[in-house]
């Protein structure tokens, strides 16, 4: 009789669609929130393909109405009211409404999270998911760029405009009025995205026409996704990845 040899490899290595066992974690902080979310080593896996679809999506936190822009969406896990179901913000069913379980990213995120009223055990709920958009917008009365429904989202300044006044974010502002932008939500990586846009901290925007994207807004970075035997569907960065151990026959 054969016996049966096992491959042990980094998740982000691993086969896809193939059952995966759970065996060590380089990341304690990294175990940790697995653990709370119901895996723990031992626990089996299934890694999923890159065709899983995501978008922004509308909610109602402390704040009133938001973006969530999709990569804080996906690493923010929520637990619906009135059941033991928990999932993605960005899998929320609409009009769904629940609490901010836990939010898998750096202060980065955290604090961008924060600034739009969501933050841990915070309430939230479900509005709609957002269609792919272009952003057409003016940097400096000098520069045109395309922004996408999130890169708008991540842009949070003052409305300089006769219209809506106070702060918020630059995917809100209407159209041809001035928007100063104070803060890029998300941290350094964020910082340097929308940088290679044009659009840093201090510039003065105006959003000059919205039009229907012509493709599918792809992510920064496009995450390992993997769900467990609950059907929890988790979003992991890749270097998250590289520091789960599976192992597959």
């Amino acid at each position: 009789m054969t016996e049966q040899r096992y491959i042990y490899t980094p998740l982000l290595d691993a086969p896809i669609s193939r059952e995966l066992e759970l065996t060590s974690f380089d990341s304690k902080g990294l175990q940790q929130w697995m653990q709370h979310l119901g895996l723990f080593k031992g626990s089996c896996i299934i890694r999923h393909g890159e065709d899983v679809q995501y978008c922004p999506v509308r909610v109602k936190g402390s704040l009133g109405d938001v973006i969530v822009p999709a990569g804080f969406g996906i690493k923010t896990i929520v637990h619906l009211d009135d059941s033991d179901q928990r999932c993605p913000l960005t899998e929320m069913p609409k009009k769904g409404r629940g609490h901010i379980e836990t939010i898998a990213g750096g202060s980065g995120l955290r604090e961008g999270l924060k600034k739009l009223g969501l933050i841990e055990e915070g309430a939230i709920e479900f509005i709609h998911t957002l269609p792919h958009m272009d952003y057409v917008t003016v940097i400096n009365d000098r520069q045109r760029t395309r922004l996408s429904e999130g890169e708008a989202a991540k842009i949070w300044g003052e409305f300089k405009g006769n219209g809506k006044k106070g702060e918020g974010q630059f995917y809100f502002s209407r159209k041809g009025e001035k928007f100063w932008v104070k803060k890029i939500l998300g941290g350094k990586k964020s910082e340097l995205h929308l940088a290679s846009h044009g659009v840093r901290q201090g510039d003065t925007l105006y959003m000059e026409t919205v039009k229907q994207a012509q493709e599918m807004h792809k992510p920064i970075a496009s995450p390992v996704v993997i769900s467990g035997s609950g059907g929890l569907r988790l979003y992991l960065s890749p270097q998250q990845a590289a520091e789960i151990i599976v192992k597959t026959a």
